[in-house]
């Protein structure tokens, strides 16, 4: 097992460990030539599972780790112009110059970060002008300058940030099957919309967005959060418009499950706008799921050409040990679409997943192949598979009950009567009425064929 020194070098670019060796002999890490000699030593040669270690290394590997935090918590800092801003003006407080904290103060109230309108935005605005609360109080005990203004700016941050963790929470909570306390949400809804709170897009956006989730029926709340996302996103960074998009996305994806096809041309608009702005990448990567979920959709749509080009030129975008079994999923999908089975059954073959909703995405196309190419034997004992599956696999929320309604439907489909028309009318109801059923289409269509 690596040691904590060895995993902290590890997320260090050649860059920083040169910085890093630059600044031991300076008073800011207090070291000396053994750390340096060292730590440049331990850059090229790997303990290989050492576990005798002796103790003077143990100790030089623990001067070397405490600098390494150091440097870590300077450079991340420094980034950081609100925090720096900030450091300074309290620096110049706490020594009573009035000078450098008033040409600081007027220097900074123009800059870009503190003139968004996002929860980071209106705190940082909150933090300085109670800076210079703070500083007045000191010329003067009766100043109250600003003080509304403070008190205003924190309620926005506070309300944002609350339903912003309140619509993450439940939205992750919907894949788990657990229910998360929003009392505190509720609560405090009448005094967001009593005074006019929704005027501002950090809480009408996450406002809108958890309506979505727990009235997902009533569309008017999708249409007033799509009204305005676009028209704000310039307040936002970018990690934030992510999680935005993800909410729309995430309620796009559930209507056009249900069977909503004017949801499903939306969705992928999403789709590709989050991937134009680079919003569906997380450290540099797209998500196999993603990358899989874009071009099923395309496909529904008959966008055969669409979701190749899509698939071909975000396959750069996935983690090195995903990118073949995602792009032969894709490609099995794309010639499933075109009707070339056996080339779709062959790319299916190639495809190793360690995840319960791809190795569902797959059996699925797989179900699909051996209903549509009457291979029985293969089809009957492939569902008796995929039941097994979702009865072990405890975890995977609504997505249980998708894929448990594609295996009774098919069932269905399998004992049905192609000469009784009441009973193709029976089942064809059945299915467009089922809330849960991502493949509602195919199966409508295997009964009126």
């Amino acid at each position: 097992m690596k040691t904590k020194f060895e995993n902290l070098i590890s997320t260090l670019s050649p860059k920083d460990t040169e910085t890093i060796i630059s600044l031991i002999p300076t008073i800011i890490m207090e070291g000396n030539v053994k750390h340096i000699e060292y730590f440049e030593f331990r850059l090229n040669h790997i303990l290989d599972g050492k576990k005798n270690i002796p103790i003077s290394e143990r100790l030089l590997m623990s001067d070397l780790t405490k600098m390494m935090e150091k440097y870590i918590v300077i450079k991340n800092s420094l980034t950081s112009t609100f925090h720096i801003n900030n450091t300074l003006l309290q620096h110049y407080r706490i020594h009573e110059n009035e000078k450098l904290f008033s040409d600081h103060y007027n220097l900074i109230q123009n800059q870009p970060e503190l003139l968004s309108k996002n929860e980071t935005s209106y705190q940082q605005n909150a933090d300085l002008l109670y800076q210079k609360w703070q500083f007045d109080q000191v010329k003067s005990r009766f100043s109250n300058a600003e003080a509304e203004d403070i008190i205003h700016h924190t309620d926005v941050s506070i309300i944002s940030k609350k339903l912003m963790q309140t619509v993450t929470f439940a939205t992750q909570s919907s894949l788990i099957s657990k229910k998360i306390n929003t009392n505190f949400t509720e609560y405090i809804e009448p005094y967001i919309l009593e005074h006019n709170y929704l005027a501002y897009p950090c809480i009408a956006l996450y406002y809108y967005a958890w309506k979505l989730i727990i009235y997902p029926d009533d569309v008017s709340w999708f249409e007033k959060f799509n009204e305005i996302l676009e028209p704000n996103e310039h307040f936002f960074p970018h990690e934030e418009l992510k999680n935005l998009y993800f909410q729309a996305i995430n309620y796009c994806i559930r209507k056009h499950n249900s069977g909503d096809k004017a949801f499903s041309q939306r969705l992928l608009n999403y789709y590709k706008a989050a991937l134009e702005k680079k919003y569906l990448l997380t450290n540099g990567y797209l998500s196999k799921n993603t990358y899989r979920n874009i071009n099923t959709i395309a496909l529904r749509m008959g966008e055969y050409d669409e979701a190749m080009e899509i698939s071909k030129a975000n396959v750069k975008y996935l983690r090195k040990e995903e990118k073949d079994s995602a792009f032969s999923f894709n490609m099995a999908n794309i010639y499933y679409g075109t009707k070339r089975y056996t080339d779709a059954l062959e790319s299916l073959r190639a495809i190793e997943f360690d995840d319960h909703l791809s190795n569902l995405f797959a059996k699925t196309l797989m179900l699909k192949i051996y209903y549509e190419t009457k291979s029985e034997r293969l089809l009957d004992s492939h569902l008796d598979a995929m039941n097994i599956y979702l009865t072990r696999k405890k975890i995977i929320g609504y997505h249980r009950t998708n894929y448990s309604n594609i295996v009774k439907f098919t069932r269905k489909l399998i004992r049905l009567n192609r000469f009784d028309q009441k009973a193709k009318d029976k089942l064809a109801e059945q299915i467009r009425t089922e809330k849960l059923l991502p493949d509602r289409d195919w199966l409508l269509r295997q009964v009126e064929a």
